[in-house]
């Protein structure tokens, strides 16, 4: 298992890549002889990131740097990212694959709605068009009425953003209504979870195909995305490596069962992720996809802080919000959890909280549950903020 990747990493241990100080102190005691070997090789954590700075993460010359980059610091201190030439070279390998599959071409616009904020995200989702031969157009104040005066008086055809943003345009039938007349033909969904019902909606609502994306700033933007078939996210397997394992033990899960993601890179990266675990939970699938191509798939299903765990089963937001949008309630939403009971937050103009609804959602979260219809902006989400949340008694 995971020959491949392994002679990879022997390779890039050999150039060199693992020589910073960051790197050799996890590697003391181990090889890239074996998986079993592999496994023992500590995981890194984000914290650690944080806590050390960039000459102890790159063996990088200044005039291989392509860019710094820092997450935005909502949580404490910034951490900053290095990528090299190299990095660009693996990212423009990316969205030529998937954007070509997905029928983006340099006729194309693209419009990029993330607010300043996102650091690389709203940067990489520029230069995946430019990448392309593609113009764009920025949006930096992605409100519904900022959206509808762009696609207005620009001839967008590929809109990139979350699917918070995109979905904003549904609470007003007059701003509906112009978005499904737009040029628009494409949404590129990232920086959040696509359920399946808010797919539905989005593709309605804008008379557009919509398709996801995963990534994030530490891989320098996307690293998977979705084919035509829209059945999971295919990631090149030559430059990512992806463990999946159980977050209590740390040991690899079962192909095809849902379990932590653990990242390592197969490049000469500005700064190498090794066995990076991030609390995303996913499964894989490396069986060949009906769209033909033979890249392994992830199936992104949420956050090991933002789920709970019922009767040893995994609850997501997803399975939450499939529901409030199949009963016509499109907005935001919060699921409290106290000791015997659910309460679940949702903005909605419907104002109707229906029996059936009820019972999908008591089933779910097996446990009494209420739901609180709430006006639309009550919640300040910001599109990558916690649906879950335990009330302490």
């Amino acid at each position: 298992m995971y020959e491949k990747e392994l002679e990879k990493l022997r390779n890039l241990y050999q150039d060199g890549v693992f020589r910073p100080e960051f790197y050799s102190k996890k590697l003391q005691v181990t090889s890239f002889d074996n998986y079993e070997e592999f496994q023992k090789i500590p995981f890194t954590y984000k914290r650690e990131l944080r806590d050390s700075t960039i000459e102890q993460r790159t063996t990088t010359d200044s005039k291989d740097i392509y860019g710094v980059f820092s997450s935005s610091g909502t949580t404490g201190e910034k951490t900053f990212y290095i990528y090299n030439k190299k990095d660009k070279q693996v990212h423009e390998e990316f969205v030529r694959t998937f954007y070509t599959e997905l029928g983006i071409t340099e006729n194309d616009l693209g419009g990029v709605m993330a607010p300043v904020d996102t650091g690389v995200m709203a940067h990489t989702m520029m230069w995946q068009f430019t990448t392309m031969g593609a113009g764009y157009v920025n949006c930096p104040i992605p409100s519904p009425e900022n959206i509808i005066d762009t696609i207005t008086k620009v001839p967008v055809t590929v809109i990139a953003t979350r699917p918070s943003i995109a979905s904003s345009v549904i609470y007003n039938p007059y701003i509906t209504d112009i978005a499904r007349k737009s040029h628009v033909d494409k949404l590129l969904m990232g920086g959040g979870f696509l359920s399946s019902e808010r797919r539905k909606l989005l593709e309605k609502a804008w008379n557009a195909e919509c398709y996801n994306m995963f990534g994030m700033s530490e891989m320098f933007g996307p690293m998977a995305g979705e084919c035509k078939k829209k059945n999971g996210q295919h990631y090149l397997s030559d430059y990512l490596m992806i463990e999946i394992v159980d977050p209590k033990t740390g040991n690899p899960v079962n192909v095809g069962e849902i379990g932590v993601a653990v990242y390592t890179t197969l490049w000469d990266k500005g700064f190498p992720l090794l066995r990076y675990w991030t609390d995303d939970l996913m499964k894989l699938d490396f069986s060949q996809c009906e769209c033909g191509s033979s890249n392994p798939r992830l199936f992104f299903k949420g956050r090991l802080n933002d789920c709970f765990i019922i009767d040893g089963e995994y609850v997501f937001p997803e399975n939450i919000e499939n529901i409030l949008f199949k009963y016509g309630h499109y907005g935001e939403y919060l699921v409290e959890q106290s000791k015997n009971s659910y309460t679940v937050k949702v903005e909605s103009g419907d104002s109707v909280i229906k029996e059936a609804m009820l019972e999908e959602l008591k089933f779910i979260l097996k446990s009494e549950c209420s739901v609180h219809i709430l006006m639309p902006g009550s919640l300040n989400y910001d599109g990558h903020g916690k649906r879950f949340v335990r009330n302490e008694e």
